[in-house]
């Protein structure tokens, strides 16, 4: 049930599956996205919301607490966090621009205008992503609100200056993932064409490389992306390295999905035509069914789903609750140390070292892509890091008896 008050929110009793914890904030939200700085995660909330719609909300996922809400614009919808930790970016349905929200000060900055067509009109957000390693840089899929097909083109911003060179439009990809630095990888769900786009980028804009049929089909189909691959709604699997193809289906998923760094699992948040809701995790390797979680504590359709730090997962439904769920089995870490195991400096500029390094076996470094950057083997001192770009990397630690713990690193 919403509630019209300022920062009046409603937490539901805790259920218990197995070793899974679930706990909701009742709250109107149409996306949302997770800072492990602040460790809080952000949300767009609308007006139907009440009297603190057209916000970014800040939830608490320890104590499931709606903390603050902070003025954005008319009717907040898509959200992108940079890697940094530093903005979050929003699009709306109620005006035809983009707006920056600073973490650290939790206040709303930088907003700039979309432009417009002579025969379409205004452009609006379809789908925003911000470059990997620079902050102040963004993707944004446009769209019309009056023609169909409504994709206006693939445009890249840098701070409220667009690149000349953007995507043709009406058949585009109106959903859009970096893939790299330099390209992204886009879908068409609007129309019959269903064509997976690669895009490269440089100083001037965007440039589709080339387009493949076929391989997805269906209106409204999204997909999520990690280490070359991409996990469509429908539970497809498509490899991107060389040509694309399906290489497998994860059964009975349909919905939004998230790779999950710390498990090495693909998440779903899986609904059907009668509102039932499933927590799924899914092994990317075998595609086999890992866990498979009932959520009765929410009802209808799913927008997204999110990591919120390790063993936990995030997801906002139809009837105005975002869904927070702990994997209890997973902890701070999984060493048999006394004391936690850390990275320092961090944020670092040029080297690493890890506390409590004596056994580890490997370290392994992923860009946010997903894509192996750096390893070491037996060594946890200064391990250099001065050849990777600035932006946030997730550190993999293994040590001698199979245990692992995950950490988030900043390069400055």
């Amino acid at each position: 049930m919403k509630k019209n008050y300022l920062l009046l929110f409603i937490i539901t009793p805790m259920f218990a599956f197995s070793q899974f914890e679930i706990n909701t904030v009742n709250v109107t939200t149409n996306d949302l996205v997770y800072d492990s700085n602040t460790d809080r995660i952000y949300v767009s909330i609308p007006s139907s919301n009440g009297s603190n719609g057209n916000s970014i909300g800040v939830i608490n996922p320890n104590d499931y607490t709606l903390e603050n809400t902070i003025f954005i614009g008319s009717e907040p919808t898509v959200l992108a966090i940079s890697d940094d930790g530093q903005f979050v970016y929003s699009g709306f349905s109620g005006s035809s621009t983009v707006r920056r929200f600073e973490i650290s000060s939790q206040t709303s900055g930088l907003q700039f205008s979309l432009g417009s067509d002579p025969s379409s009109g205004s452009f609006y957000v379809e789908d925003i992503e911000v470059m990997p390693g620079q902050p102040n840089t963004i993707a944004i899929a446009r769209r019309n609100i009056g023609i169909s097909p409504k994709h206006e083109g693939v445009a890249i911003y840098d701070n409220d200056v667009m690149r000349p060179t953007t995507t043709p439009d009406h058949t585009g990809s109106n959903r859009i993932e970096f893939n790299s630095q330099n390209s992204l990888i886009g879908y068409n769900n609007e129309t019959t064409e269903f064509g997976i786009r690669r895009m490269s980028i440089n100083n001037s804009g965007v440039n589709v490389v080339d387009v493949t049929q076929s391989v997805l089909s269906g209106f409204g189909e999204d997909f999520s992306y990690y280490d070359s691959k991409m996990y469509a709604t429908n539970g497809a699997i498509v490899d991107t390295t060389n040509s694309l193809f399906v290489i497998g289906t994860f059964s009975n998923a349909n919905g939004p999905s998230v790779y999950d760094v710390s498990t090495d699992l693909v998440c779903y948040a899986s609904f059907d035509f009668s509102g039932n809701i499933i927590f799924q995790r899914f092994n990317p390797t075998t595609f086999l069914l890992e866990d498979n979680l009932p959520i009765s504590v929410a009802f209808g359709d799913v927008n997204n789903i999110i990591t919120c730090g390790i063993g936990c997962y995030a997801f906002n439904s139809s009837d105005n609750k975002v869904v927070i769920i702990k994997d209890t089995s997973l902890g701070l870490t999984e060493f048999d140390y006394e004391n936690q195991v850390s990275i320092y400096p961090n944020p670092t500029i040029d080297y690493i070292s890890i506390t409590n390094g004596q056994n580890i076996e490997k370290i392994l470094i992923y860009d946010l892509s997903g894509k192996l950057v750096s390893e070491f083997y037996n060594e946890s001192e200064n391990l250099y890091l001065g050849n990777l770009a600035s932006g946030s990397y997730f550190v993999k630690i293994n040590d001698k008896n199979n245990g692992t713990v995950n950490r988030k690193l900043i390069k400055k």
